[in-house]
C-alpha cells in the first residue's frame, strides 16, 4: 500500500477513527497490528523475516543487561554481526556472487551459469539500522532495554517509518511509545497538512520526473551530447521530491497519532558546501553514520589525516548501504572525496566565511556535484562511467531544457524559499489553528494536482534501498 493510494487512505481512515477513540492500552495493540498488516501487504514471507529480527534483537537487548565484562562485549559483537549478516545475505549476496563471476571472466575463466534468487525484504536497511542503534545504545547504557515485547515490536513495526525511515533513534521513539499519546487539534491539522504536501510533491513532481529520467537516461551510449547536464538536476529533484515526500507523509501520520518524528530534510539545496548539505539531506542516515560509525572510528580525535580516512570509510559504507551494485560503491567513494576535498580547502584556509559570492558559487557547485553524483546510481558496469564523462564533455543546448519541468517545480521552490525565509527547523504551514488557510492549501493542491499529476502510482525511489 503506497501512501499516495486510495487503498492506504481507506485503510488508514478506518484505523485512525478506531485509534482516536481507543484507550491507551488498545492503541498499542492497534499500532502493532496495523504495522504487521501494513508490512504484510508487500510480502508475507518478508513479514516473517522481520518478526524473527524483532524477537532476536528484543531478546538480545534484555540479555545484555544480565552480562558484564568480556562476556557482555562478545555477546554484543555477536548481536551486531548477526544483524549485519542478516542484512548482507538478503541485500548483498547476489551482488557478491555476480562480482565473483565478473572476476572469473576477467581472469579468463568461464562465468557463473547459476544466479541465486534471494528475496529482498522492503525496508530491510532501515529497520536493521534501527536494531543496530538499539543494541549499541543498550550496550553503552544510554537507554534501558525494553521490558515489554510489544513496545519493542511497535518500535520496529511503527508503520509510518517502517519502509523508508527516518531511522528514528530508540531514545526518541521508544519513550513516546511507552507514554500516553495526547492528540490535540493542532496535531491533526499539522499532520494532515504535512501528509497532503508529501503526497502532492511525490505525485506531481517525483513521478513525472522519474518518467523523464527513464526516457532520457536509458542508455548512456545513445544520449544527446551534453544532455546529462540537464538530466542530472532532474534526477536530484526527483529523488528529493520522492524521499522528502515520503518523510513528510511519515511525519504527518505520526503527528496525527500523537508522535513526533525527527525531520529528515532541511532544505538541502540551499547548502553552500558538502558538509552543510549532508547535515540537511537524509539527516537520520547522516547523523546515524556520524554517531555509530564515524565517532566509533575515532572521529576527529586522531589528527586531520585519520579524520579524512574515517570520512572515506563512512561514505563508502553509505554507498553500499544504498544498494548492492558498482554504481553505489563508486557513488559512496565519490561523496567521500567531495567531503574530504572541502575539508582540505577549509583546513588550509581556502574557504572564507561570510563571503557572499563564494557562498553563491558554493551553493551552485554543491548542488551540481550532488546531482552529477546521482548519475552513478544508474551505472550497471564500470565501463559506463566513461560514457557519462564523455557526455558531460559537451555543453547542452538551451532548447533541451524542458519548460514543463521548470513549471512543475514552482510549488516546491516557493515552499522551500518560504521555509528558508522563516528559518523553520521542521516543515510547517503555520495553519494548525487556521482552518481557512488549510482549506485554501487543499484547494491549491487539488488544482495543481489536477493539472500536473500523472495517472498511475509509482513506488517510492528509496524502496530499493
Amino acid at each position: 500500500m503506497l501512501f499516495n493510494s486510495i487503498s492506504f487512505l481507506s485503510h488508514f481512515l478506518v484505523f485512525y477513527l478506531i485509534y482516536y477513540f481507543a484507550t491507551e492500552r488498545i492503541r498499542k495493540y492497534l499500532l502493532l497490528s496495523f504495522g504487521v498488516y501494513f508490512y504484510s501487504q508487500w510480502n508475507l514471507n518478508a513479514t516473517f523475516l522481520l518478526f524473527i529480527s524483532v524477537v532476536f534483537n528484543y531478546s538480545l537487548g534484555r540479555y545484555l543487561t544480565l552480562l558484564t565484562g568480556k562476556t557482555k562485549k562478545r555477546t554484543f559483537v555477536l548481536g551486531i554481526t548477526a544483524n549485519l549478516v542478516y542484512l548482507g545475505v538478503f541485500k548483498y549476496f547476489v551482488f557478491v556472487w555476480e562480482l565473483f563471476g565478473d572476476l572469473k571472466v576477467g581472469f579468463g575463466f568461464p562465468g557463473l551459469e547459476w544466479k541465486p534468487e534471494i528475496l529482498l525484504p522492503i525496508g530491510i536497511s532501515f529497520y536493521t539500522f534501527h536494531n543496530i542503534s538499539y543494541l549499541i545504545d543498550v550496550y553503552d547504557e544510554k537507554i534501558l532495554p525494553c521490558k515489554n515485547f510489544f513496545t519493542f515490536a511497535i518500535y520496529d513495526l511503527f508503520f509510518p517509518l517502517l519502509l523508508l525511515g527516518p531511522i528514528e533513534r530508540p531514545g526518541n521513539l521508544i519513550p513516546q511509545i511507552e507514554s500516553k499519546q495526547i492528540i490535540l487539534k493542532e496535531n491533526i491539522w499539522n499532520g494532515i497538512s504535512l501528509f497532503l504536501w508529501g503526497v502532492f510533491i511525490k505525485s506531481t513532481i517525483a513521478d513525472p520526473f522519474s518518467r523523464y529520467v527513464e526516457i532520457h537516461a536509458k542508455g548512456f551510449e545513445t544520449l544527446e551530447p551534453g544532455i546529462l547536464w540537464i538530466v542530472a538536476p532532474v534526477i536530484a529533484f526527483q529523488i528529493y521530491a520522492d524521499f522528502f515526500g515520503y518523510s513528510l507523509c511519515a511525519m504527518g501520520l505520526a503527528e496525527m497519532m500523537g508522535f513526533r518524528l525527527m525531520n529528515n530534510f532541511k532544505r538541502p539545496f540551499f547548502s553552500s558546501n558538502p558538509a552543510e548539505f549532508w547535515s540537511k539531506w537524509h539527516i537520520s542516515l547522516s547523523t546515524w553514520l556520524r554517531d555509530y560509525v564515524y565517532i566509533k572510528l575515532g572521529g576527529n580525535r586522531h589528527g586531520f589525516f585519520r579524520e579524512n580516512i574515517n570520512l572515506m570509510v563512512v561514505w563508502f559504507l553509505a554507498g553500499i548501504w544504498h544498494g548492492a551494485g558498482y554504481g553505489f560503491v563508486i557513488w559512496g567513494v565519490y561523496l567521500g572525496l567531495c567531503l574530504v576535498l572541502y575539508r582540505c580547502q577549509k583546513h588550509f584556509g581556502l574557504v572564507k566565511q561570510g563571503n557572499r559570492l563564494q557562498s553563491i558559487l558554493g551553493t551552485i557547485f554543491t548542488f551540481y556535484s550532488f546531482s552529477l553524483g546521482l548519475l552513478l546510481f544508474r551505472i550497471n558496469s564500470p565501463s559506463e562511467t566513461k560514457l557519462i564523462l564523455e557526455n558531460l564533455s559537451f555543453f547542452p543546448k538551451l532548447s533541451s531544457i524542458p519548460m514543463m519541468i521548470v513549471i512543475t517545480l514552482i510549488p516546491l521552490f516557493v515552499f522551500d524559499f518560504w521555509q528558508e525565509w522563516k528559518s523553520t527547523e521542521r516543515p510547517t504551514f503555520f495553519i494548525s489553528t487556521k482552518p481557512y488557510s488549510f482549506l485554501f492549501l487543499f484547494a491549491f493542491l487539488f488544482f495543481w494536482f489536477s493539472l500536473f499529476s500523472p495517472f498511475g502510482k509509482q513506488d517510492f525511489f528509496y524502496f530499493q534501498f
